[in-house]
């Protein structure tokens, strides 16, 4: 009788130690050497993107055209699609019209483009669109009031212009990833076309004073991030003027973060500054001009542009700062497909590696030479304004 309750008892001990070796940790029972708690928050991060001007010749616009009379212009950016399309915010500038068949599509010196092309750039990743710049008064009113109606009809969020006094005096705020981003566009100016009467509203011009209010109508509402996209400087000029430089300076003391320019069709430096503030000292951002995105324009500097990235970190406490700011070179490539001229957005380190694996055989090598050409120009410059900064992807990187 005892031996086997003496038994039973070994048996019972036995399934005790199984039960208690395939216990699940809990938050209530923890493995042993931890302590139960929540992990701490970590910080939020948000990448920035802006590519260069859309600049929408009559001849990138053909090469668009289907058979069927349809415009397509998707596979001018799908070795690209993936550079806009994973970034959180992506923006861009729109140097043309969107105002309609009715109107004739045109190119240099007064654009008018398919409304396609809104669709498309929204398929491709793009967010916002710039829409003041010296082309936005191509078509007159009417040109204004059917861009945006196409823009937005695609699901973007246009700027710089306005249908009505009450539009323009709004600003824009969005909010990514628990991070409110305030954007702002003006230009420096219409190509002598003079604002329509009575509409003086329709375009955002650079005035300080109305920047200087539109910033702290974004403050009121707790932006953390300003952006300001200005459409300035003198064409074809590959560094900015004092004009350009003492704006910049000017607007990161009033309280934007980052600045984004375009205009000049060629690409300007960027730099990181520290800046003081009346709320303390802070790391600014400005890229003076991403050149051309896409254009008809195949010479030396005005055939490339720049997709500049900027990735923003708010840490659990509410301080936010630039984490980092990387680029990538961009080269627009055109080719003949079935007796056609065709144009494609090539980004630069990725296309040279293409040809070298022989993986691209549009390529050829003048091509290569091109490329090699826009790659040394591009990363010299930018290097040389400052060094920290270094294209995506590249070894070592950039080193805020």
């Amino acid at each position: 009788m005892f031996l086997l309750f003496r038994s039973a008892f070994l048996i019972f001990g036995f399934f005790l130690v199984l039960l208690g070796c395939s216990t699940v940790p809990t938050a209530d029972n923890p493995p042993v050497g931890t302590t139960a708690g929540p992990a701490p928050p970590l910080p939020q991060t948000v990448t920035i993107t802006a590519a260069g001007d859309f600049l929408m010749h009559m001849p990138v616009v053909q090469a668009a055209k289907t058979r069927d009379g349809a415009y397509d212009f998707k596979p001018i950016f799908s070795e690209v699609e993936h550079l806009l399309g994973g970034s959180d915010l992506t923006i861009v500038n729109l140097e043309t019209r969107l105002a309609g068949k009715s109107f004739g599509f045109s190119g240099y010196p007064v654009f008018n483009t398919p409304e396609a092309l809104a669709f498309d750039m929204k398929e491709i990743g793009v967010d916002v669109v710039l829409t003041a710049n010296n082309h936005c008064l191509d078509q007159g009113w009417p040109g204004v009031v059917n861009t945006l109606n196409n823009l937005e009809a695609a699901g973007l969020s246009p700027l710089g212009t306005h249908r009505s006094a009450e539009e323009a005096g709004e600003v824009f705020i969005t909010e990514v990833k628990d991070i409110k981003i305030g954007i702002l566009n003006y230009t420096e100016s219409t190509n002598g076309i003079p604002l329509p009467k009575g509409k003086e509203f329709a375009v955002n011009l650079i005035e300080r004073e109305k920047i200087y209010e539109d910033i702290e109508k974004l403050k009121d509402r707790h932006a953390e991030i300003i952006i300001a996209c200005l459409h300035f400087g003198t064409e074809y000029q590959r560094y900015p003027n004092q004009f350009q430089r003492k704006l910049v300076e000017d607007l990161f003391k009033r309280g934007v973060d980052i600045v984004f320019g375009d205009h000049v069709h060629v690409i300007q430096p960027m730099e990181l500054q520290n800046v003081v503030t009346e709320e303390g000292e802070k790391q600014c951002f400005v890229a003076y001009s991403l050149g051309n995105f896409i254009s008809n324009q195949s010479w030396r500097y005005s055939n490339c542009g720049l997709i500049a990235n900027v990735e923003i970190e708010k840490a659990p406490a509410g301080e936010i700062k630039i984490k980092n700011v990387d680029y990538v070179p961009v080269w627009v490539d055109t080719y003949v497909q079935n007796g056609h001229r065709k144009y494609r957005v090539l980004p630069v380190q990725k296309a040279m590696e293409d040809f070298q694996a022989n993986t691209n055989p549009l390529l050829t090598k003048e091509d290569y030479r091109i490329l090699q050409q826009v790659w040394q120009d591009t990363t010299a410059l930018i290097s040389g304004a400052c060094p920290v900064i270094a294209p995506k992807n590249v070894p070592g990187g950039s080193k805020i």
